[in-house]
């Protein structure tokens, strides 16, 4: 019996089915999963391609002892308008004891302000006046170790020729683990090590933008677990009241 038109239709309607099944061209068409490496420079693409930039953040920082533990929470903030406006003030509470009897808690601010070519820094503790570093590089270098790294991981990918040093996409061993959902935000998940030190880097999907980085950091006599979350805005408005240098009187 000789196939008619109704078959050859039907043989072609399964063979079309079938080409665009999973084990077909869909599937074949289907994006693989981004690898750490193509995350992470997708990262700093956006931060250093941007116009302007805008946070705010904590620093949680559990310190383990054989004596128990302590935590702390430091906030900070950060604004930035391209090519060269910036402002970084982070905040801790510093105690300490009044003639050896009272516990006295004071909150210090370290400000780190660019505008053009002019630097200033500002830290509570060392009130020096007219404390203007060579370049905001050296003054944001100043502050680094202050602010457990927060005044620098985010100005080193905005301004990359300007703020050296170790980071982000000198993470090792970096993989993409299992993306997770950090509140209302959908993000990719890299695990890798940073200075030998265990780090997860927390990005934001389709914004690329960083929600969260935890270490852990082993020392002598001391261990701690750090968290830095973000609440970033990219390429919105950064007012001049953002950008003011205005230290505490």
């Amino acid at each position: 019996m000789n196939p008619t038109l109704s078959d050859f239709k039907r043989a072609f309607f399964f063979a079309i089915v079938a080409l665009f099944s999973s084990n077909g061209v869909a599937g074949a068409l289907k994006p693989e999963p981004l690898t750490a490496a193509q995350i992470l420079t997708s990262m700093a693409d956006t931060y250093k391609s941007c116009k302007s930039y805008s946070d705010s953040g904590i620093v949680k920082i559990t310190y383990k002892k054989a004596d128990g533990n302590k935590t702390e929470e430091n906030p900070f903030t950060t604004a930035f308008i391209r090519p060269d406006r910036f402002r970084f003030e982070f905040r801790d509470q510093f105690e300490f004891k009044a003639l050896n009897v009272q516990v006295i808690s004071r909150e210090n601010h370290y400000i780190v302000w660019r505008q053009g070519k002019e630097v200033q820094a500002w830290w509570d503790i060392d009130r020096s006046p007219n404390k203007k570093p060579e370049s905001l590089g050296v003054a944001i270098g100043g502050a680094t170790g202050v602010s457990h790294g927060s005044a620098h991981i985010i100005p080193a990918l905005l301004l990359p020729e300007e703020v050296h040093g170790r980071r982000l996409t000198d993470v090792t061993d970096a993989i993409h683990a299992e993306d997770a959902r950090l509140g209302m935000y959908e993000c990719f998940c890299i695990k890798g090590k940073l200075a030998n030190f265990p780090i997860t880097i927390w990005v934001e999907k389709g914004t690329f933008l960083i929600r969260r980085i935890d270490t852990q950091k082993t020392f002598e006599n001391v261990s701690t677990d750090e968290t830095t979350t973000y609440d970033p805005v990219i390429n919105g408005e950064v007012t001049d009241k953002m950008l003011e240098f205005n230290p505490p009187k």
